[in-house]
């Protein structure tokens, strides 16, 4: 795990959804990764024979990498996920897949940030949404 992503973000294994931030402009747009492997603890129940990562990972994968949106460390804070406004899922991901998660904001009001969030795996996009992210502490 990158010191950047542990020290930005309060998640941790088997939770931590980010594996590598690739792009970031504070406050404007941010760009990370998640390599899916075969040892998420996610897959072994969710499909025996088929390991599929549950849809609402991806809406998670996208809050955690929409806290780095925020010019400061969230540590000793938190990011929560607050609503789901509008999710579309158009694919399943696997093990062995390279996700790329795209969040930029939309709006930021009464202490949360709306932000419009993809979820692809190479030319693929496997989810879009829009969600409303607190920060507390």
């Amino acid at each position: 795990m990158s010191d950047v992503i542990k020290d930005h973000l309060p998640h941790r294994f088997p939770f931590l959804l980010v594996d590598r931030v690739v792009e970031r402009e504070v406050g404007v747009r941010v760009v990370a990764e998640k390599l899916l492997t075969y040892g998420e603890p996610y897959f072994q129940g969710h499909f025996e024979g088929r390991p599929l990562l549950p849809g609402v990972l991806m809406l998670e994968m996208l809050a955690q990498a929409g806290g780095f949106l925020e010019a400061e460390p969230l540590a000793g804070k938190a990011i929560f996920l607050a609503q789901v406004l509008d999710a579309r899922f158009k694919g399943a991901a696997f093990p062995g897949d390279k996700l790329r998660l795209e969040v930029a904001p939309e709006a930021s009001f009464a202490g949360l940030l709306r932000v419009q969030g993809t979820v692809s795996c190479e030319d693929r996009i496997l989810c879009t949404a829009k969600l409303l992210l607190k920060r507390m502490g």
